[in-house]
């Protein structure tokens, strides 16, 4: 991502997450480039293995006026690994992407080749989206999750979800009264298909060719919307913030509202002065931050759009106050106090302070802190400061996690010295499971597990060489149900892989190996539940009672 806008991803979340908050995605955000079809700008984080060094300081007083790191842009200019180049468009990359978007839009995977028809369930007459809806949300969320399945299917009520659970559970138990087997194997359940190293690096590159090209629409859309302001670099924020012109305030509102320079140092030495490899924009190009005028113009609208909530809730609150008090104390004056304003904020569900987001930003941004900051050709003395020290410094608690820190380090110690105790016995061990064969170490593992059913769990069952025996060739399918389980991913990873490269039209590396299809999966009546339920229905037993009814006899009297 270009550092000319890439900081606006980071920033720009509140503005989205206030806008659509928990709403389905656009679906218009699919874009169409001229003579293909094209999806939205690629922002894939950024990181940085140098890691840039912030001073200790409050972020509210000024970011400070320095800007330290471990070695200048000049140096990290030689290793911008992570900056984007400019290749060759594709197509299927972009059929692929825009078919990702369809789905997020939905809430639903619409690749799979499964044909659910209309049908009616009592009085409910589902679609065949909605029913794809029900079993995507039922497959992610649970079948405990009502309200999550609803606000995926979003035209259900819960009642209608519960009656389609209820009326599948129904329908499962039905089925073991004949036939004990599940419907599926273990081989036989959907696979999260893993990809290679260097097919992710392919997909990087697809992605940066794409990005590049919307990033130039979208620059041609911000310079004829907004003129030459159109992305505001550091020297033009320091000339807006020096110089006020009525007609690029008039142009520029938010140039009055907002300190243009100190949110362009935000991302300077936060945002993006990551130490993780990538996120640092000294290694993406030699451009420093700056931020398109449209994402100052987002963040304006926020602004109003809070600030008007915020007087409203304390105006309504404020009055109901005075009108309420005036009853009293006719002489009460019409006066806003900061009680309301508190009252207000709490009302509308915003924290009182940014004191929490500040205090958590260091970790949570993988920042380098140090209390005196090196110089920029000098080295530093010291490592940088723990995050634990850096909270703690701008809490104001250090004391506190003093007594705190030697109580861990005593516990440290004291399970140090156990497993010290233990070293012995687990090199024996390890000396045994050496000398074994094969063979012998799954029949061990067998063994194992048989014991620990028959001896350590509330099972009921007799240790006897009958039950024995039944119990470990149970366990011994299980097992090479598990070992189908795994090759059948295996496979699934092979097949996703070489799709995936014929969709970035490139061949795949000879290096890998070529995976066979491991064939049906072996099915079997044998299994352990059938001799030791596992009680997976345990939520059938229980039975619902009000709220009313689990309150004590002294909550009763109370009322």
């Amino acid at each position: 991502m270009d550092p000319d806008n890439a900081h606006s991803v980071d920033e720009a979340e509140s503005v989205q997450s206030v806008h659509c908050a928990d709403g389905p995605v656009e679906a218009e955000r699919q874009i169409h480039l001229p003579g293909c079809t094209s999806a939205d700008d690629n922002s894939d984080e950024l990181s940085s293995e140098n890691g840039g060094v912030s001073e200790c300081v409050d972020p509210g007083d000024g970011l400070g006026e320095r800007s330290h790191r471990k070695r200048p842009a000049e140096d990290a200019a030689a290793d911008r690994s992570f900056k984007r180049h400019k290749g060759i468009l594709n197509t299927g990359y972009i059929e692929l992407l825009n078919r990702d978007i369809n789905d997020a839009a939905h809430r639903v995977c619409l690749d799979d080749d499964i044909n659910l028809g209309r049908s009616r369930i009592g009085l409910t007459t589902w679609s065949s989206l909605e029913k794809r809806q029900f079993f995507e949300a039922l497959a992610r969320l649970g079948r405990h999750n009502l309200l999550g399945i609803a606000s995926r299917v979003n035209s259900k009520s819960l009642v209608e979800i519960q009656q389609y659970i209820n009326f599948l559970q129904d329908a499962q138990e039905r089925r073991r009264l004949f036939d004990r087997r599940s419907i599926l194997g273990p081989a036989e359940f959907p696979s999260a298909v893993e990809l290679s190293q260097r097919c992710c690096h392919a997909q990087e590159e697809a992605s940066d060719a794409l990005s590049l090209r919307q990033e130039q629409k979208e620059t041609q859309r911000e310079e004829k919307k907004w003129g030459s302001y159109w992305d505001i670099t550091p020297m033009i924020a320091a000339k807006l913030d020096r110089e006020q012109d009525a007609d690029v305030n008039q142009l520029l509102p938010f140039a009055e509202l907002f300190h243009l320079s100190r949110w362009l140092k935000l991302s300077d030495r936060f945002f993006m002065n990551s130490s993780i490899p990538g996120s640092n924009w000294n290694y993406v190009d030699d451009v420093p931050p700056s931020m398109w005028a449209t994402t100052f113009g987002d963040f304006y609208s926020l602004a109003m759009s809070v600030t008007r909530r915020l007087v409203q809730a304390t105006l309504f609150i404020s009055m109901s106050r005075i009108r309420a008090k005036r009853e009293l104390v006719p002489n009460t004056r019409d006066i806003v106090r900061t009680a309301d304003v508190d009252a207000a904020i709490a009302s509308l569900g915003m924290p009182p302070n940014a004191q929490h987001h500040w205090l958590k930003s260091a970790r949570r941004l993988r920042l380098d802190v140090y209390e005196e900051p090196p110089d920029q050709d000098e080295e530093a003395d010291e490592g940088p400061m723990t995050y634990d020290e850096v909270e703690a410094a701008l809490s104001d608690e250090q004391d506190d996690h003093g007594p705190r820190q030697t109580k861990t380090n005593m516990v440290t110690q004291d399970s140090a010295s156990d497993d010290d105790g233990d070293d012995d016995e687990d090199t024996t061990n390890d000396s045994n499971e050496e000398k074994m064969a094969p063979e012998d170490e799954e029949e061990n593992e067998i063994n194992c597990e048989a014991n620990e059913i028959l001896w350590h769990s509330a099972a009921g069952l007799r240790d006897i060489q009958s039950a024995r025996h039944t119990l470990k060739r149970c366990l011994a399918m299980e097992r090479r149900q598990e070992e189908q389980a795994d090759r059948r991913d295996v496979y699934a990873s092979y097949q996703a892989e070489a799709e995936m490269w014929s969709v970035l039209q490139k061949p795949p590396p000879m290096d890998i190996p070529e995976k066979q299809d491991p064939g049906r999966p072996e099915r079997s009546n044998l299994d352990v539940e059938s001799i030791y339920p596992m009680r997976r229905d345990w939520a059938t037993q229980l039975q619902y009672c009000g709220e009313w009814e689990t309150l004590d006899e002294s909550n009763n009297q109370g009322a």
